[in-house]
């Protein structure tokens, strides 16, 4: 499933860089001058956005997998420094919850550790794939331009990345309200959509109580 993803990531990213540096002749039958290629844009943020959906979409879903005790014995492993152990329990999570961006971070840096850099490397742009999902629409300044997140884990996946330090937190019109303090010492608020992550727990609050 991975090596199709990836294929397919590296497929429109030849398609799309290919579209830039190659081209026609010119008017009047005089050759087109060499283009000077360009980084490629991105990949993968259509496709990570897709995939965050779809995860959330599923029957049963918890935004709440920061508490599950699989993933609690990956991080005793990392902590424990037992890398082979932790890289494979992290593996076996990520196939359970491939949307999960911090433990996709904490596998880069365990497979670097023990030699896999490529691997290390996929890990990374799974990571900073998620982030760009999250902020790729709006600026995340206002309720109206909020990032949309599936489970608090992703906000402070991305707040963590960002540096910032939570000072205050409060709910308005249905989002996150993030005050923190930024590395240089600045204030900001951020503001996360958190309507999906809140109607996967009234779904599982309202289970529960039927139970």
């Amino acid at each position: 499933m991975k090596r199709i993803f990836v294929s397919a990531v590296m497929v429109c990213l030849f398609v799309s860089w290919a579209g830039r540096v190659c081209g026609e002749d010119g008017a009047k039958g005089k050759a087109a001058a060499p283009a000077v290629p360009a980084v490629p844009g991105f990949p993968g943020e259509e496709e990570f956005t897709a995939l965050r959906m779809a995860f959330a979409a599923q029957p049963g879903y918890s935004p709440f997998w920061k508490m599950d005790d699989e993933r609690a014995e990956v991080m005793k492993a990392a902590r424990a420094k037992d890398y082979p152990k932790a890289v494979e329990l992290a593996k076996a999570w990520l196939v359970k919850v491939p949307v999960d961006a911090e433990m996709h971070y904490l596998r880069g840096h365990l497979l670097k550790k023990t030699g896999d850099v490529a691997g290390s490397m996929y890990h990374f742009h799974c990571f900073y794939g998620l982030m760009r999902s999250i902020t790729a629409k709006g600026d995340g300044r206002t309720v109206k331009s909020a990032w949309k997140v599936i489970s608090v884990a992703e906000e402070y996946a991305l707040l963590n990345e960002l540096d910032a330090q939570v000072l205050e937190q409060s709910l308005e019109d249905g989002c996150d309200k993030m005050l923190v303090k930024m590395p240089d010492g600045t204030e900001r608020t951020f503001f996360f959509d958190v309507s999906i992550s809140m109607e996967a727990t009234a779904r599982e609050l309202g289970e529960g109580k039927k139970e």
